[in-house]
């Protein structure tokens, strides 16, 4: 054996496992700090506030079966932190220039599972007079297909007993193009003539909206909807001459933040 070879052997047989016993717990430890500074990062990020700004619709409306001029809107701020949401949501729709119906709501959510939430909440309605309040529960899930579903619960005053049942979708044809269907549905356990509703199903809206995005967070559409009154408020909107139900073509924009 050559004697230059006795040297490289060495190294090999007692060198290198004593550097590896010397470096093996700063590697450990190295690797311990880097675990830990990921797992404190991703417990910061859950316990941090997120926020979201949406208007979902800022439209008008063109009746098949008048010449009035009719307008919507819907939005929301959103709060989220790991499993818990507090959301600001507002809603109305206009004729001829003034508020026909508005309501605004404060909600909390918490998800109890990955596709499902709780929430309780506080509801008013600002038109038609006079004003009303509510307080809410109910449910928020996705549904098979990615169906969005919300069924909530208000409790009003005098005994006033409310249900809403709102499903929305989106089908994407490309990352900019998509289609929206959605449906929304309100029951009354009494009449409430002042604000022109009767007791069972009240109303239902049915909508259709394809988008367009034009830029991140700039969405305009085109679309239909349909909305008809039902049971005692259908007779209470028929007596004062008026149809139970109208089709209109929309065009609006939904902004995003």
């Amino acid at each position: 054996m050559s004697l230059f070879r006795l040297p490289s052997m060495f190294a090999i047989r007692f060198a290198c496992p004593a550097l590896i016993s010397l470096l093996l717990p700063a590697v450990v430890f190295a690797a311990d700090k880097v675990i830990n500074e990921t797992n404190a990062s991703s417990e910061a990020q859950d316990r941090a506030w997120h926020y979201h700004v949406r208007l979902v619709k800022f439209e008008r409306q063109f009746s098949t079966r008048d010449d009035q001029d009719y307008g919507e809107w819907a939005g929301f701020i959103l709060a989220t932190r790991s499993r818990d949401s507090l959301w600001f949501t507002t809603k109305g729709a206009t004729q001829s220039g003034e508020t026909d119906s508005s309501e605004v709501r404060l909600i909390y959510s918490r998800a109890v599972r990955p596709a499902l939430e709780l929430h309780v909440g506080w509801r008013r309605d600002l038109k038609p007079d006079p004003e009303r309040e509510w307080l809410g529960f109910g449910l928020l899930s996705i549904l098979p297909y990615k169906v969005g579903g919300d069924l909530s619960f208000f409790i009003g005053e005098s005994g006033r007993f409310a249900t809403r049942l709102e499903f929305a979708y989106k089908h994407s044809f490309t990352q900019r193009l998509s289609l929206s269907p959605d449906l929304e549905a309100n029951f009354y356990n009494e009449d409430d003539p002042q604000r022109s509703i009767g007791s069972g199903l009240s109303d239902l809206d049915l909508g259709l909206r394809l988008r367009y995005r034009v830029i991140k967070g700039v969405s305009p559409y085109a679309g239909l909807t349909w909305k008809g009154n039902f049971g005692r408020t259908a007779d209470i909107i028929e007596s004062r001459g008026e149809d139970a139900s109208d089709l209109r073509v929309m065009v609006g924009v939904t902004l995003s933040y």
